[in-house]
């Protein structure tokens, strides 16, 4: 129960690292802080929210292919090559900015309600 716990306390400081850098990209004045956002907040915090994640399918013996999971996985890639194309080219977008946050707020979305295969049954 304590390496659960754990876990998931791991898991949630990476999503507060990513939601932190993604603010920060969408805040930023200059190229330089957006930069700096990206690569040294949301990226480290993505990559924690990816491990913390996958142990936590292994311990519990979940699938990866899980309809959560799978779309979790896809929507933080977009949010994320939306944060990295905005932080190579020097310009915030509001179409970036929007991808970016809305496929991350899908994210947390999934996280929290996990939707399941309905002809799956576990």
């Amino acid at each position: 129960m304590l390496i659960y716990r754990l876990l998931l306390l791991m898991k949630f400081v990476g999503v507060v690292l990513y939601g932190g850098g993604l603010v920060g990209a969408l805040a930023a004045t200059g190229s330089r802080e957006r930069k700096r956002a990206v690569h040294a907040i949301a990226s480290p915090g993505l990559v924690v929210t990816w491990t913390a994640g996958y142990l936590l399918t292994l311990q519990f013996n979940l699938a990866l292919t899980e309809a959560w999971i799978l779309g979790g996985l896809a929507l933080s890639l977009v949010s994320q090559l939306a944060l990295v194309s905005m932080a190579s080219r020097e310009r915030r977008t509001v179409p970036g900015a929007l991808l970016a946050a809305v496929s991350f707020f899908g994210v947390l979305v999934l996280m929290i309600f996990r939707p399941r295969w309905p002809w799956v049954d576990t």
